[in-house]
């Protein structure tokens, strides 16, 4: 991330990410809604670096609960212990101060396709990890996966998917599709990495085995990390799992924000200087651009699913 003033990260002279997140929730709560929100709040130097904040520990959150934060709630949690204000605060704003706690950095999840197993799944999730490659490397995966996404709903092979989006994580790219009608849980099986040869390949097997046959880097798939790979992981989109919020998000590295998310246009995308931009954006550049920005929450061509 820029060198830039992060001013938005201390409205109040203390480090508080809700006055980041606060100013970005509402060109989020179409994307999110009925989407249970979490967090993953970093602590340096503790035996575990981070912990998660979601609905089964603490009772849900919701997008709309953001709607709870004003300048009194961010001056509070700049000056005071929760224990010391809470009867100042309303149930919502409470369960707030919990998932993203004050003077702490958190990055801002949600729950893919629902908590819980065994929900039909809306979208599909495909994270391009990278290990020890360049993010130039990620984009030319990206846009590969994208052109071959987009052949197979051509052919009519993938008719189901209504449209493509793709995301700046921060560090990589997400690329997801969002399908016409919710499928059963089982649909997933469609999407699952197989490190081996199987009699049925799947839809990741596939878009790996054809981009290994069009780069010169090492690709693979599935949810294990590997070391000087580019992975295409649709692990995290059954239900129950998590994915991070594209737009506003912070990306963390060695306990300091290091980028954050964006979605991307088709421009973007096919831009070759695309990656130095989305390196440079600081949290303000990003809040004052959200509202162009989220015309490609949903398909990077800014068409609406």
């Amino acid at each position: 991330m820029s060198s830039k003033k992060t001013e938005i990260l201390k409205p109040f002279g203390e480090l508080d990410v809700l006055g980041l997140y606060s100013k970005i929730a509402p060109y989020l709560e179409e994307f999110l809604k009925g989407k249970e929100i979490a967090s993953k709040t970093w602590v340096p130097k503790a035996k575990i670096p981070y912990f998660l904040n979601r609905a089964g520990k603490l009772g849900e959150l919701w997008i709309e609960d953001f709607r709870q934060i004003d300048e009194e709630f961010l001056k509070l949690r700049a000056g005071h212990h929760l224990n010391e204000v809470k009867d100042q605060l309303n149930e919502r704003q409470i369960k707030l101060w919990r998932y993203f706690v004050p003077r702490k950095y958190s990055e801002f999840y949600y729950a893919t396709n629902g908590e819980g197993e065994g929900k039909a799944i809306e979208r599909i999730f495909i994270d391009i990890d990278r290990r020890n490659l360049s993010p130039l490397k990620s984009l030319k995966v990206t846009r590969l996966l994208v052109e071959l996404i987009e052949k197979q709903i051509e052919d009519d092979e993938f008719s189901i998917v209504k449209s493509i989006a793709v995301y700046w994580t921060g560090s990589s790219f997400h690329v997801y599709c969002f399908l016409s009608k919710p499928q059963p849980a089982d649909f997933y099986e469609k999407l699952q990495f197989h490190s081996e040869t199987v009699l049925f390949q799947s839809w990741t097997d596939v878009w790996v085995r054809k981009i290994r046959q069009m780069v010169d880097f090492k690709v693979t798939g599935g949810h294990e990390k590997k070391d000087n790979y580019i992975i295409i992981d649709p692990s995290q989109t059954p239900s129950g799992k998590l994915a991070r919020v594209p737009l506003g998000c912070l990306h963390m590295k060695n306990y300091e924000p290091d980028g954050i998310s964006v979605p991307l246009s088709e421009k973007m995308l096919y831009d070759d200087g695309i990656i130095e931009w989305l390196k440079s954006l600081t949290p303000e550049e990003v809040v004052e651009m959200a509202e162009n920005l989220s015309k490609y929450l949903w398909s990077f061509r800014g068409e609406r699913p």
